[in-house]
């Protein structure tokens, strides 16, 4: 994953969206504040990748990730996902445990996410955190209702 090159996020979505993505801010301000990437994208799998670094100004007291930073990596990974898979919709809840913390040894993450279940308005997505080497440092369930 390290080595991967990132997926232009416009192009993509102008592929899959086509004249509708006008209607969307993309990318989205949060996932270039967060310097995501988006790495591997798959409509057969749905799933994607996203790549960023883990910088020091995310660190809470304890010197590691802090938790609603987590949170956001997860929700930059998903929030495209959802766009991709479903039509528009919006983050429920986003229930992440927490397997080990991000040190800032850790230079980069990865958030692996995937639609596992849709029914009606609600859409189930699954995520990891992991790193180069595929420790996984979190997990998460996302649940997005379609607007």
């Amino acid at each position: 994953m390290k080595n991967k090159k990132a997926i232009d996020v416009i192009e993509l979505f102008s592929n899959v969206l086509g004249d509708k993505v006008n209607d969307f801010n993309l990318p989205p301000p949060s996932f270039e504040i967060m310097q995501c990437e988006l790495i591997e994208y798959s409509a057969q799998h749905q799933s994607l990748i996203t790549r960023l670094p883990v910088l020091e100004k995310w660190q809470n007291p304890f010197g590691t990730m802090q938790g609603g930073m987590i949170d956001g990596a997860i929700d930059n990974a998903v929030g495209p996902l959802s766009l991709l898979a479903a039509p528009m919709n919006i983050t429920r809840t986003i229930e992440t445990k927490i397997l080990k913390a991000i040190t800032m040894d850790v230079e980069t993450i990865y958030v692996k996410a995937r639609l596992v279940e849709a029914k009606k308005r609600r859409l189930i997505f699954e995520a990891e955190i992991v790193d180069e080497h595929e420790v996984i440092y979190a997990t998460s369930k996302v649940v997005n209702f379609v607007l």
